[in-house]
């Protein structure tokens, strides 16, 4: 499900960074994710595993799109900087390590823990309560990871 707004905004964060939040038009949305199949895919797969109870939110990103689904819309700096610091985080210990590239990241904290998936072209953040089955969470995306 794609939340839409009725207005345009911006945010401006502390560091003097702006997030433009713009209204999406329906027939906008069904034209990009046509261009890419499989984030689109990802994108459906994502939508069903955000009606389990215990998943607060989800980042989807592409080179070109973004689709971003969270309970609380007061936390989505939050979850963004998380997101993006957690991806450079798993590149730098990848390089410094020699371990290769990282594919998933899961990081748990006192009340939360996200996974996050790199797939190439599209990267995937899944924010949870702690008591929820992360195994879970990856093995309903298996079928759209092998495809």
């Amino acid at each position: 499900m794609v939340k839409k707004r009725d207005m345009s905004e911006s945010l401006t964060v502390q560091e003097g960074a702006v997030i433009e939040i713009q209204e999406i038009q329906e027939d906008k949305i069904t034209q990009c994710y046509t261009e890419n199949s499989e984030y689109a895919e990802l994108l459906g797969a994502i939508q069903e595993i955000k009606k389990h109870k215990d998943v607060v939110g989800y980042i989807l990103k592409s080179d070109s799109n973004a689709t971003v689904d969270l309970d609380d819309s007061t936390k989505l700096i939050d979850y963004a900087m998380l997101s993006s610091q957690t991806f450079d985080a798993a590149r730098s210990l990848s390089e410094i390590f020699k371990i290769g590239d990282s594919e998933s990241i899961l990081i748990e904290g006192k009340n939360l823990k996200v996974i996050c998936l790199d797939l190439g072209k599209n990267k995937i953040s899944i924010f949870m309560e702690k008591s929820c089955d992360h195994f879970g969470i990856l093995r309903a995306l298996i079928p759209q990871l092998s495809s």
